[in-house]
């Protein structure tokens, strides 16, 4: 369950940033201090954006899910953030699309093998757009929390 893998010091409200790198890097950066990756991660996973671009547009809430190879990661972890205002985005298997991205899923995963299982796990999440609009207008990251666990409660008795 991806709330179990979600620590208060990963997840951002507000997060005011100038553009999709800066947001790559001060959550990549954060997840390094946490111990979760290796110092290369938040190069890598620019790097991987600039190639594979993770933007989606869920009923018009613009999602990314940055990631990268399991060699750059110590332990499985997600960081979430909410930003102030949308950034731009390569849309997900659409090389010339950019997508005003409002919400980051970034994650982590320990092993090869389970890299598309928490991709999915993800993309599950997102088929809810009340799901996200609770996101967006949650008070304070306990609540974020809360609300990823509830919808996978919801997606497991489904």
């Amino acid at each position: 369950m991806i709330w179990e893998d979600m620590k208060e010091s990963l997840i951002f409200r507000a997060l005011q940033v100038s553009d999709n790198k800066e947001a790559l890097e001060i959550m990549g950066n954060v997840m390094l201090q946490e111990g979760y990756v290796l110092e290369d991660f938040p190069v890598a996973v620019w790097e991987r954006e600039k190639d594979f671009p993770t933007g989606l547009d869920v009923d018009g809430i613009g999602v990314a899910i940055p990631h990268t190879e399991a060699h750059h990661v110590k332990k499985e972890g997600v960081a979430l953030a909410i930003l102030k205002e949308p950034v731009e985005f390569g849309a997900m298997g659409e090389e010339s699309c950019r997508i005003p991205v409002k919400i980051i899923i970034m994650f982590t995963v320990a092993g090869k093998e389970k890299h598309l299982d928490r991709l999915m796990q993800i993309v599950r999440l997102l088929q809810d757009r009340k799901f996200l609009t609770g996101i967006l207008a949650a008070e304070d990251k306990k609540q974020i929390i809360e609300i990823v666990r509830q919808r996978e409660k919801n997606i497991s008795d489904e």
